[in-house]
């Protein structure tokens, strides 16, 4: 039986990195990110996903050395696999990618493609069904899939999710918190968390996250690092970034979630479970694209957590 199950959508993307280049047909969606965060850890990750047949050679090829159970990747030959576009200001965040003219198909094109793929049922393999944990990455509080974590969470599985919200005009904010109660794990990003929250301070945030019904929450902060609780310690921990050359953040947040989802299953414990998120992160900026998985890989992911778990700090 696979042990961790990671939902999340795949997407071809053209980006452009912070140093002007143009990286163009790279796997991304934040799926394969999140997946990878977690295979760092356990060699027991299922996927779950959707595409098209379409998927070009070399995202299949990245897709394939990641080292996970794919039998639950959904490919439809009537159906084109997503493709977005991505770029960065200089202090990494998303600016439109149609300023930097990498947008291969409109943002309402994609939503399009995006809902009819959603309309399309991923069965649940039968070695998915009793997992240690589920992690989604989604922006939607009642699709199928979260219906599927739901009664595996009955079941025993922890149900950790990174909500994917919409910080800019709030579409989906009362929605995704209605969700929170119902998860033991929750891990957005700084702008939806600090906006939800209405303060700057990351302890007044952390604060408020803490009391909307998740058992653990880790708040991502891009090159700020993250800031973690859980309820069973009732702490409030600095995660710092583990440092590394910033090639292209691209999926960093993704992988993070993937990493703690694992951690805090193995461990019940925030702060170490943020530990090993945020060196899952590192992996994820210091390239374009995932490295394929390995023994040597994951034998620096133990040696990066070790140099970080000393480094975190209570947050005052």
């Amino acid at each position: 039986m696979i042990k961790f199950v990671v939902y999340g959508k795949i997407i071809i993307d053209n980006i452009r990195l912070l140093d002007g280049r143009i990286a163009r047909n790279v796997l991304g969606g934040g799926g394969p990110q999140g997946a990878f965060g977690a295979r760092l850890w356990d060699a027991s990750v299922g996927f779950l996903s959707r595409s098209g047949t379409d998927m070009p050679t070399e995202p299949g090829d990245m897709l394939h050395s990641l080292g996970l159970d794919l039998s639950g990747w959904m490919q439809y030959p009537d159906l084109p696999t997503l493709r977005g576009g991505l770029a960065y200001d200089e202090r990494q965040q998303l600016v439109p990618a149609h300023i930097a003219g990498l947008d291969s198909v409109t943002r309402v094109e994609l939503l399009e493609h995006w809902h009819t793929l959603l309309s399309r049922p991923i069965p649940l393999p039968s070695a998915y069904r009793s997992p240690r944990a589920i992690h989604l990455i989604t922006e939607y509080h009642d699709e199928p899939m979260v219906h599927d974590a739901l009664a595996l969470h009955a079941k025993g599985a922890v149900f950790s999710l990174e909500p994917i919200i919409d910080y800019k005009g709030w579409t989906n904010r009362e929605e995704i918190l209605s969700l929170l109660p119902q998860v033991d794990l929750v891990t957005p990003d700084w702008p939806s968390a600090s906006g939800i929250a209405g303060s700057d301070d990351p302890k007044q945030v952390m604060q408020h996250w803490a009391k909307l019904g998740a058992r653990a929450v880790a708040v991502r902060h891009s090159q700020h690092g993250s800031y973690v609780w859980d309820g069973d310690h009732d702490e409030y921990w600095h995660v710092p970034a583990v440092p590394a050359p910033v090639i292209d953040p691209t999926g960093a947040g993704n992988s993070y979630g993937g990493g703690w989802c694992v951690g805090w299953t193995h461990t019940q414990n925030a702060r170490v479970a943020g530990c090993y998120g945020t060196t899952s992160a590192s992996f994820l900026v210091r390239q374009v694209g995932m490295p394929p998985m390995s023994a040597a890989l994951q034998q620096e992911a133990h040696a990066l957590f070790e140099q970080t778990l000393p480094k975190i700090k209570r947050l005052l």
